[in-house]
């Protein structure tokens, strides 16, 4: 999962650690043109006939439409610790992959704060995955991870300064230490930054594919341009390059609007969307809240309240999750408990109509959000 900082740069909630010590424009997601792209509401292409599972862009990576995300895993910012612990995480790992989802998304920083009490993202993910040895209605657990690519780094996780490539495959090693496995299976780079290179991380993650250590490799906050340039690069290697994580969702519609999701599908690299509940703006709580984001967003919110109910109550939260299926992307929502779990993997269980993705699109357009 993901979130924003820096004055023109979006990017995992990772990020915030260092926002203000980012030079402007790194990374940054916006283009020259606010030229709208249109965008197909049919499902992604790779789905599987009993939709519910579908290949991971070029990978042969099987995955649940639907994915989490665990920024928030051993953060203590978000209440790990106060308002959550290990055993409602482990609850909730426990509802996800009975309810069907097999694809989780972490970080190298997510929770870095408890890296040493063994509890960070990674560790507590991985402590689950043996624990549980199963993924979600017979399908083998996905784990997709990130490289952190400020040079600094090294002060939340250990390890040496990064600069070169060699510096991404030892982080990928402490990586796979703290999860517990001896290769990942989506391995990203966090957001571009000006110490490496394209031509430089492309060629890393080459040799993190030859060495074993993942078994795809995927970015993420990076631009079409970028996006394009990477594909290009590995695809000299003979290597695909399988996804794209930004931020997407209802009220964040950035990708479709600079032709990066366009670009996704053209090219069959995975948009990953993380954020997909716009920090808790399209969520049924968000319908009872009075400061301006909600007040404004309100004519969205009792849209999708009003097409959740033409498929059996589903919830203000669940309608957005499935939207963003609807478009072609692979959402990861945050989860904190064994309730939202099920709520999430409910999610797998109905598909708006073509008629209502139009509907919510140009409702929140016309509200400029």
């Amino acid at each position: 999962m993901c979130a924003c900082v820096g004055p023109a740069l979006r990017f995992n909630h990772a990020g915030s650690y260092f926002g203000t010590l980012l030079p402007p424009n790194v990374g940054s997601l916006n283009s020259s043109s606010r030229t709208r792209v249109a965008c197909s509401a049919k499902l992604n292409t790779n789905l599987d006939s009993s939709t519910e599972v579908m290949k991971l862009g070029r990978s042969d990576l099987q995955v649940s439409r639907l994915g989490i995300g665990t920024l928030q895993w051993g953060d203590p910012g978000s209440g790990f610790g106060t308002t959550f612990g290990e055993a409602e995480l482990a609850s909730a790992f426990d509802e996800i992959v009975a309810g069907g989802i097999n694809f989780f998304d972490t970080a190298e920083v997510y929770g870095y704060q408890n890296i040493k009490s063994g509890s960070s993202s990674e560790q507590l993910l991985g402590k689950f995955l043996r624990e549980k040895n199963q993924g979600g209605k017979g399908l083998p657990p996905v784990i997709a991870t990130k490289f952190f690519t400020i040079p600094w780094t090294n002060f939340l996780v250990g390890g040496g300064f990064r600069l070169g490539r060699k510096s991404l495959l030892a982080a990928l090693r402490e990586s796979l230490k703290r999860i517990g496995k001896e290769r990942v299976d989506l391995y990203q780079i966090h957001f571009p930054f000006p110490t490496f290179s394209n031509a430089a991380l492309m060629e890393s993650l080459k040799e993190a594919v030859e060495e074993g250590l993942t078994r795809a490799v995927g970015v993420s906050n990076f631009s079409k341009e970028q996006m394009e340039e990477a594909d290009d690069l590995l695809s000299q290697y003979g290597i695909p390059l399988t996804s794209n994580q930004v931020q997407y969702s209802l009220a964040s519609q950035d990708v479709e609007e600079n032709g990066l999701l366009k670009a996704c599908q053209d090219r069959n690299i995975q948009l990953i969307a993380y954020s997909p509940l716009a920090s808790g703006l399209l969520t049924d709580k968000a319908l009872t809240r009075t400061d301006g984001k909600a007040t404004k967003i309100q004519p969205l919110l009792k849209l999708m309240q009003s097409i959740g109910r033409e498929h059996g109550d589903k919830s203000v939260t669940q309608v957005a999750l499935n939207y963003l299926i609807c478009k072609g992307a692979l959402p990861i929502a945050g989860c904190k408990n064994a309730q939202q779990a099920k709520a999430h993997c409910e999610v797998l269980k109905f598909k708006l109509t073509d008629d209502q993705v139009a509907s919510l699109q140009e409702k929140a357009r016309t509200l400029k959000l």
